[in-house]
């Protein structure tokens, strides 16, 4: 597919914006790893249950490592978290690339219902067991 220079523009601007996200998230990591804490969760310090999103700093920073099983250990449902992500971001940012406006949620919107269910299927579970 060939794109004009609007688009290229646009394209160029994404790819900094991610490739910037990426490169601090790879900083968070690294700095869990070096000093062996992240932020801390604000729902863990008022209610003192996990969250679903609890142990993902420390997942991180274990997947740096290549340590899966660490990872897992921290927060059972990262690869959901990646997995949504990497067809998130593509797929919100086609249409910004293509005809220069973003859409709100990555279609088919069903499946972002689904996987917010489970995410907070886990946050609940994972407190009982």
């Amino acid at each position: 597919m060939r794109l004009d220079e609007e688009q290229k523009k646009r394209l160029h601007k994404v790819l900094l914006v991610t490739g910037g996200g990426c490169l601090l998230l790879l900083a968070y990591a690294l700095f869990v790893n070096v000093f062996g804490f992240g932020l801390p969760c604000i729902y863990k310090q008022t209610l003192g249950l996990d969250c679903a999103g609890c142990g993902l700093s420390r997942a991180a920073a274990a997947l740096v490592r290549l340590d899966f099983r660490a990872a897992f250990a921290y927060n059972a449902v990262w690869p959901l978290y990646l997995g949504y992500i990497l067809w998130a971001v593509p797929t919100a940012v086609t249409p910004y690339v293509k005809y220069g406006h973003s859409i709100n949620f990555p279609r088919p919107v069903w499946l972002n219902w689904v996987i917010f269910g489970l995410i907070l299927a886990y946050g609940a579970v994972r407190n009982f067991i």
